[in-house]
């Protein structure tokens, strides 16, 4: 059985996808995305733009929450980015504005690795970082330390769905789909270390493995990126393979 953790609407779609393959998923998403706490001012944060700053939207889950303020405009003299090819195009359709994401790696060290390949000058740019209550400290540090002024916008928060304490059963073979390090260690909380030995996990970033590793999973296996269709192309492969899912 495949278990999809993801928020709604994206842990849906994933599901969809394993079912059209006529693969057993379930959703049991660990959070519910709701608004963050900069989101009604964000508006003001745009308005102190300049010339040549910098927006990063670092998930799908921003734009959702964007995608309710209206009366939000985001200027055309700042230059955006995204995480990943999905982030981006969403955030486009949203605003109309050209948003650029790193061409292979889709996470916030493909996105630092592509500022690097371009030579972006970050120095004295006034850069705000559109995301969630925890996570993506990495391209605040490396660009604080190249001289950037970052400021971290909430724009949603993850509010943890609580579940029975025995939601897993110990012998049966599960499949997870893990896309952060915050999902992990919700999914820790309910697994023994006969489901960390017996189960595999599907992650989405180096760091989620690295993480993983740490809290003694035996079975991880690496997605390209959070992408709906990145993960789905892991999880086919697993099965193409013959592993049992």
């Amino acid at each position: 059985m495949i278990i999809v953790t993801r928020p709604s609407p994206y842990g849906e779609e994933l599901v969809q996808l394993c079912h059209q393959a006529k693969l057993p998923a379930k959703h049991l998403p660990f959070f519910n995305i709701i608004k963050g706490q900069d989101l009604d001012q964000l508006a003001q944060h745009l308005e102190n733009l300049q010339q040549g700053d910098m927006i990063i939207i670092v998930s799908p889950q921003v734009n959702l929450m964007i995608s309710t303020q209206q009366k939000v405009l985001f200027p055309h003299f700042v230059h955006y980015f995204a995480i990943g090819e999905q982030t981006a195009k969403q955030f486009q359709s949203i605003t109309g504005r050209l948003t650029t994401f790193p061409p292979k790696d889709e996470n916030s060290e493909g996105l630092l690795e592509y500022f690097q390949s371009i030579n972006l000058s970050v120095n004295n740019r006034q850069v705000l970082i559109l995301c969630g209550d925890v996570g993506r400290t990495v391209i605040k540090k490396n660009l604080t330390r190249q001289g950037a002024l970052v400021k971290n916008i909430q724009c949603y928060q993850r509010a943890p769905i609580c579940y029975h304490i025995m939601l897993f059963e110990q012998q049966q073979q599960y499949s997870f789909i893990i896309t952060s390090i915050e999902h992990l260690l919700q999914l820790n909380q309910y697994c023994t270390d006969t489901h960390k030995h017996n189960c595999r996990i599907i992650v989405s970033s180096p760091r989620i493995m690295a993480e993983a590793k740490l809290h003694h999973w035996q079975q991880i296996y690496l997605a390209e990126s959070a992408n709906n269709q990145n993960l789905f192309k892991t999880i086919a492969t697993l099965c193409h393979n013959a592993i049992s899912i």
